[in-house]
This record gives structure tokens, sequence and C-alpha cells, in this order.
């Protein structure tokens, strides 16, 4: 291979893993839910209504910064060491602009460690699928095969600090969404940890 191909190829590879560390915010994960309607109507109908469309979104705000709370609050009480992941902890929403400003979905991004003490895994008891994943230097690193399996045994247990509060905290967004739309409905597959 030439100088030159050398060169363009390890750039190319460059921006591509570039493009994947922004892709998913590195050192960050992201688990979200989405507000969908049914039809782009309904969506049009609440947006001629700015006062009601403004009140949804401070109210959807407000629940996603007290779910955050009630996150960190289980993290201080469930945690022995917790290193990054209480000040990590960050909930998002996004807005949906098309008609008007309407939250559409609200994440949750929290440190990699959150992953592996929710689930009980770490150096020496990975689970059972492979993982690949970047570190912040660049280099895409791996789940070792001795590990293979060893998730929530030995002297790791799983502490269930994200599903159990999500879980307890989703009844109230349900009730601000169905006071606010009868057409929108809540899609909660990508938030909780698997």
């Amino acid at each position: 291979m030439g100088y030159w191909k050398s060169v363009s190829t390890n750039q190319l590879s460059r921006r591509l893993t570039d493009k994947l560390r922004g892709s998913r915010r590195p050192g960050n994960l992201p688990f979200e839910l989405s507000l969908e309607t049914m039809s782009e109507i309904a969506k049009f109908d609440r947006s001629q209504d700015k006062d009601g469309m403004r009140e949804f979104n401070l109210n959807v705000e407000q629940w996603s910064e007290t779910s955050k709370i009630a996150l960190r609050a289980s993290i201080k009480s469930l945690v022995n060491r917790d290193v990054y992941l209480s000040d990590s902890l960050k909930a998002n929403l996004y807005y949906d602009t098309r008609y008007g400003r309407e939250v559409s979905r609200v994440g949750f991004s929290f440190a990699r460690e959150g992953i592996y003490i929710h689930k009980g895994a770490g150096r020496g008891q990975g689970g059972v699928i492979g993982g690949r994943w970047i570190d912040r230097y660049g280099n895409q690193k791996s789940r070792s095969s001795q590990s293979a399996g060893l998730q929530g045994y030995g002297n790791r247990k799983p502490i269930l600090w994200f599903n159990p509060v999500i879980e307890n905290r989703l009844p109230q967004l349900a009730d601000l969404v169905s006071d606010y739309s009868a057409t929108m409905q809540i899609n909660a597959i990508n938030l909780f940890i698997d």
C-alpha cells in the first residue's frame, strides 16, 4: 500500500471513530423514552395551543429533573463506591420542532460504570455477549474471554439503582401525558437497563 493511500485510510478510520464516539457521547450512555403521537393532525392541533404546549414542556422538564434527583438519591443510598456516576447523571429533553416546540423524548445519560453497577459486572466478571467499545483515548477495547458469563456472581452483586426508580416515576409522566393529549403515548422500550 502506498504512503498516500495509508494516510488517507488512517484519516478515514479516525473520522469514523470520531463520529462513533460523538454519536454515543463518550463516557455517557443514553437511555430514553419517546412521546409518540398517532397522527400529524393531532400534532398540528396541539401546536395551535401555545400556552398548553409551554405548560406541558415545563411539566415534563420538572418530571425529568425530579427523576434525576430521585436517581441520585438512589445512587447515594445503594452504591458504596460512587466514583463518577452521580456527577455524570443528566436528564436530557429533546424537542420536535415541526409544528411547535414540543417535548418528544426524555433521556437520561450517565457514565458507563452505572451499567456495570446495575448488572453486577466488572473486571473479570463480564456478560455472556461480548462487548466492544472505544475508550476515551480512541483505543478499541473488548471483553476478555475468561470473564464470559460471570456477571452477577462472586463479589459483585447487581445493585438495581435505575430501573425501580424509573418504574415508580413513570405513572406520574403517564398522567401528565394523558392530561395533555389523548392521542399521545409513551414508548419506554429504550429506557430500562436490560
